[in-house]
């Protein structure tokens, strides 16, 4: 069905790199669901009211908070679309994290007041009536939401959207949910166990699950997580087919929500080839912007290869560092031209009980260098790493 609506209403709908076209998808799987829910709602608040099942109630309370949550992921996706401007210059994509909060706290609320409500059922049990429409309605939910599970996966990945993420993952409770109130309605038919408050206990606590769940992962995205592996390589292998390019370092992509992000990075090569390395940048912008209609920005850095030079500065740090043992490492140590000074840049990977020091032994690093010449210029860019390394160039 999602194929169909997408062929309908989405243009250039085989363009997945494009923005656009990622956020078309996200709103059209948001209202194929909002409509969804909507009719599992009814049907089960219907279905629970004419046989006093407060587990089926409870459940299609849950069905009317998954509508809410699409409504305002919805709204989140529609202001998505709009492009930069002088007020918010990297578009407005990021918008849809901040409603993944709310929707996710909506769903943890939804899912406290309903344990609240089969907590009341427990103390004042009915039990509730039986019928085929009963099984014939919960049987069809547990199937539409095992179809909305596998169509949200599938446009998250698409649209790379942490709301519909948490969508998918809230379908699969919701059907495991649904299937625990099935389950219920047909062994309190079939014996005298009242256990309808227990199982709405059980359905709220899917609830609240997949409510926290979705939280951790959208707060985990705001903070910043690693780029996909795939994006990464194919970025290097844009740059790295050419010859001149020595090395790629400080690599970053600057997430902005829905496919759009800003890649930066330094390249380094021989002074000799400045002209070709310039055309290099030049061409990887040009090209990362065709395939994944992103902004590049390249530092082109001219190593210095003198291997005295390096050998005599590298002894410099590890002296610095010496007294650390080998509780702190070296890693892309360079040296680069820059203008009558020489940059020497390097990571510095160092474990957790050392972050607090990490600024006193950056500025030991640059006192040892400032005593032997003022034509240094230290760069270091920490690294927290939990496991020991050995120090090495």
């Amino acid at each position: 069905m999602i194929t169909l609506l997408a062929g309908l209403f989405i243009k250039n709908k085989e363009d997945l790199s494009n923005p656009r076209v990622k956020k078309a998808y996200a709103a059209l799987a948001s209202i194929t669901g909002i409509l969804l829910n909507l009719l599992l709602c009814a049907a089960k608040i219907t279905i629970g009211a004419l046989n006093h099942s407060i587990a089926i109630t409870t459940d299609g309370f849950n069905n009317l908070a998954d509508a809410g949550t699409s409504i305002l992921s919805f709204l989140g996706f529609k202001i998505a679309v709009y492009g930069g401007g002088s007020v918010h210059p990297f578009g407005h994509g990021r918008i849809e994290w901040i409603m993944s909060i709310f929707t996710s706290c909506a769903v943890v609320f939804m899912g406290t007041a309903l344990a609240h409500t089969a907590a009341l059922a427990i103390t004042n049990p009915q039990k509730p009536l039986f019928s085929a429409a009963i099984v014939i309605v919960l049987t069809l939910s547990i199937i539409v939401k095992g179809y909305m599970y596998f169509y949200n996966k599938r446009i998250a990945r698409i649209a790379d959207s942490e709301t519909l993420k948490a969508v998918a993952a809230d379908c699969i409770s919701d059907s495991a949910a649904t299937f625990a109130v099935l389950s219920s309605t047909i062994v309190t038919h079939l014996t005298s166990w009242k256990i309808d408050g227990y199982c709405g206990i059980l359905v709220s606590l899917f609830i609240i699950f997949a409510g926290v769940k979705s939280l951790w992962e959208v707060l985990g995205r705001i903070m910043g997580k690693a780029p996909d592996e795939n994006l990464l390589q194919n970025i290097i292998a844009c740059v790295k087919e050419h010859p001149q390019v020595a090395g790629i370092y400080d690599l970053m992509i600057h997430d902005y929500g829905f496919g759009y992000f800003v890649i930066s990075m330094h390249i380094t090569g021989r002074k000799e080839h400045c002209e070709r390395l310039n055309r290099v940048a030049e061409e990887a912008a040009f090209l990362l912007y065709k395939k994944y209609h992103c902004d590049t920005f390249i530092q082109v850095d001219y190593l210095i290869e003198d291997e005295a030079l390096a050998e005599k500065t590298q002894t410099i740090v590890n002296s610095a560092l010496q007294k650390y043992g080998d509780r702190l490492a070296v890693d892309h140590f360079r040296l680069v031209e820059s203008g009558t000074h020489i940059k020497v840049i390097f990571d510095l990977l160092y474990p957790a009980d050392l972050q607090n020091q990490e600024e006193d032994i950056r500025q030991e690093v640059e006192k040892a260098f400032t005593a032997e010449s003022d034509t240094y210029l230290v760069m270091i860019k920490g690294v927290l790493r939990r496991e020991r390394f050995r120090l090495h160039g």
